[in-house]
């Protein structure tokens, strides 16, 4: 597989990815130095002298024998990886700590057998999340399991097959990538504090097995079931695909390709990688001994691991278990992004979208609407005499007030209707696709039932009664396609919510913008 950085655009890369004939792009930004600069995690790719372009990854070998270590760097350097070597776990500790590799390849064959015991202190200390590979000359089922027992992510037979060899590195690495960069992230959202206690509560994990007939799934879910805690289902190649509609996905799929039609399986592993549903699933594919020319496409086109003869319960259990913890993982570590990116748009106290949302979602509102030449509306809503509630009541029954009367606001408004806290007591509305007339009559609703009934603030029983003002302007009155277009849209709304407070709150006002001021609404966005 080449894997080359292309300069696209100014602040773009456009990254190719080739093997056999399945071309792939994706474009994506690039950082600016500032940011970098401010940042703890600073890019160092090396780059390859030949080619100039980055290499795909810095490669530790740690092997006693310098011949060993040179023919791995033959091969390795060939495809553009920086390899380092180490002849010693005393010589592999500083140069994990300075160079932070991508993947060490570890002989089995270390002195008094310690490659064993070199795999396990790497694990559980410096090279926790760095995938290791280990090589023997001598493997057998037994020390392949011994090898991933001891926590390493596969074990290969020298001499190695280079296409395989290659394969297995590039998916190692890309399983380390995905994860390193949602933990990255997750830090990033620790720093600014967005980051929430994950639930130590986690369902139990679901497997499907799609095997060419049904027997056979059967059969390998029961040898399984007493090895693993795992909920496991079983269906025929073929039926796969259509399942996948119709039900949850699962955490992990065990795909056995048929020996009569390999392309079965992995077109629907292709499929899997293609679903938003399916493609963060695991996928461990099971190939018979005469299927050895489909680990390389198995590999690249998404599977996690491969088991080259055959199905064997013990180790499937192995690669399974650790399949479905890094999926568990990467899922946990997604959800904390996903959570502290909506808790940085949202306020706390109220759960409506903040100030950070509304803004930038107004401008949007207001460029769509320009295009599609529909109107919309802009509220201000602002609890009338909100202070003297903190004064007298303190901040614990302002803040019930506060919840209560954002409650009610929602209840008066569409699902399609933006609902912000932007200040203190201030509320922003905005209505798309609205006439002044539903304008004024939301308006009117909201003030009605804001003030209707008094708010429960605290114990004994205690009760205020509290109104809102609202100022209201039309969208398209304004330059709604200028660059500060929500700003103008607040400013009139907050005009208007000044003319309500004036003529005596609990009411709304709507803006009349000045005439100059619609001469702009033609300029281009």
């Amino acid at each position: 597989m080449q894997k080359i950085i292309i300069p696209h655009q100014p602040g773009q890369c456009l990254q190719s990815k080739s093997f056999g004939c399945f071309p792939r792009y994706r474009h994506f930004s690039l950082p600016s130095k500032q940011f970098l600069n401010q940042c703890e995690y600073k890019v160092n790719q090396p780059v390859c002298k030949q080619s100039g372009y980055p290499m795909p990854g810095t490669i530790l070998i740690l092997d006693p024998l310098p011949t060993n270590r040179i023919v791995l760097k033959v091969k390795l350097s060939s495809a553009f990886y920086k390899v380092i070597q180490a002849a010693s776990l005393q010589e592999a500790i500083p140069l994990i700590q300075q160079e932070n590799p991508d993947l060490v390849i570890l002989s089995a064959e270390m002195p008094d057998d310690a490659g064993f015991e070199i795999c396990r202190r790497l694990k559980s200390t410096i090279a926790e999340t760095t995938p290791i590979m280990m090589l023997s000359s001598a493997l057998t089922r037994e020390l392949r399991m011994r090898a991933l027992s001891e926590g390493a992510d596969d074990a290969l037979a020298k001499p190695v097959n280079d296409p395989i060899f290659l394969a297995r590195i590039r998916s190692l690495m890309r399983n380390r990538e995905a994860t390193e960069e949602l933990r990255l992230r997750d830090q990033t959202e620790r720093v600014f504090g967005f980051a929430e206690t994950s639930n130590s509560f986690a369902k139990q994990a679901q497997i499907l097995f799609a095997t060419p007939d049904a027997a056979t799934g059967l059969q390998w879910r029961t040898k399984l079931k007493p090895l693993v805690p795992f909920a496991m289902h079983h269906l025929k190649l073929g039926d796969a695909l259509q399942r996948m509609s119709k039900t949850p996905p699962p955490d992990a799929f065990v795909i056995a390709l048929d020996p009569a039609s390999p392309e079965s399986g992995l077109r629907l592993l292709a499929e899997i990688r293609a679903r938003a549903t399916t493609r963060r699933a695991g996928v461990l594919i099971i190939l018979g001994q005469d299927q050895q020319d489909h680990i390389v496409d198995a590999l690249d086109l998404g599977a996690n691991d491969v088991l080259t003869d055959g199905f064997h319960p013990e180790e499937a259990a192995l690669r399974l278990s650790t399949i479905v913890q890094r999926k568990r993982l990467a899922d946990r570590l997604r959800q904390n992004v996903q959570d502290g990116l909506q808790a940085a748009v949202t306020d706390p106290l109220t759960g409506l979208y903040n100030r950070r949302y509304a803004l930038p979602h107004l401008a949007r509102i207001a460029a769509h609407a320009q295009r599609t030449r529909q109107d919309f509306a802009v509220m201000i809503a602002d609890i009338d005499h909100f202070k003297s509630v903190n004064d007298r009541f303190g901040h614990a029954a302002g803040d019930r007030v506060l919840t209560e009367v954002a409650k009610r606001l929602r209840q008066c408004l569409r699902p399609v209707d933006l609902l912000a806290r932007i200040g203190g007591e201030e509320f922003l509305i905005v209505m798309p696709v609205s006439t002044r007339a539903a304008a004024a009559q939301v308006s009117s609703e909201i003030c009605a039932h804001v003030s209707r009934t008094p708010i429960h603030i605290s114990e004994p029983a205690a009760h205020v009664q509290m109104t809102v003002s609202i100022g209201v302007v039309m969208g398209n009155d304004c330059a709604v396609h200028s660059d500060d277009a929500a700003a103008k849209l607040l400013e009139y709304a907050d005009k208007a919510l000044y003319d309500a407070k004036s003529d005596g709150r609990n009411q709304a006002a709507f803006q009349t913008v000045p005439p100059e001021f619609h001469g702009l609404r033609n300029a281009k966005i």
